[in-house]
């Protein structure tokens, strides 16, 4: 059986050299995608984006279970043009999010004329909640379903019973003349 800030210490270590930076919460932790990375920065600087990935992390220590909330994040803003503007723009998710995305640009470098890759990046929001489920299963912890799964789930079910019987009733209706 190990304490939570074992459990804390071992996705830290894990999280070594990779993209992700753990941060430590009243609830648990959360585990999020380093956007002041270099190799991260230049991406964001250029193109106006801010992307933030976390994956937030209740523990329960007493029962040795955990929660990963999914929490993505982004901003993306412009100015410029013909005319004189300015516009931004912000997305937000949370619960079970799956996310994959790639980029890859080409430029010329001004100064020496050369063709090379500008950006270069992939993600996939598999990756961080994969880390922490490793370390925990290696720890002993088990995951249940947070809040918000608990809750799509329900709203899932109803809507396909809704279904159901709206269906059901129009099938009905239709015998009966």
């Amino acid at each position: 059986m190990t304490t939570s800030a074992e459990l804390v210490s071992a996705v830290r270590a894990a999280s070594k050299d990779t993209p992700y930076v753990v941060r430590e919460t009243p609830k648990g932790f959360d585990l999020t995608i380093d956007v002041a990375d270099a190799r991260w920065l230049a991406i964001l600087k250029a193109h106006g984006l801010k992307k933030v990935f976390t994956h937030e992390v209740a523990l329960d220590e007493a029962k040795q279970q955990l929660s990963i909330t999914d929490v993505s994040n982004t901003l993306s803003w412009g100015s410029g043009g013909a005319s004189p503007r300015l516009s931004a723009e912000k997305t937000f998710a949370r619960g079970r999010v799956y996310e994959k995305s790639m980029r890859k640009e080409f430029g010329v470098d001004l100064r020496t004329g050369e063709v090379g890759k500008t950006v270069d990046y992939t993600f996939d929001a598999g990756e961080g909640r994969a880390l922490v489920r490793d370390v925990a299963l290696e720890q002993g912890w088990t995951e249940k379903m947070g809040r918000e799964q608990k809750g799509g789930l329900i709203v899932g079910i109803a809507a396909i019973v809704l279904t159901i019987v709206v269906f059901a009733a129009i099938g009905i209706s239709a015998l009966l003349k």
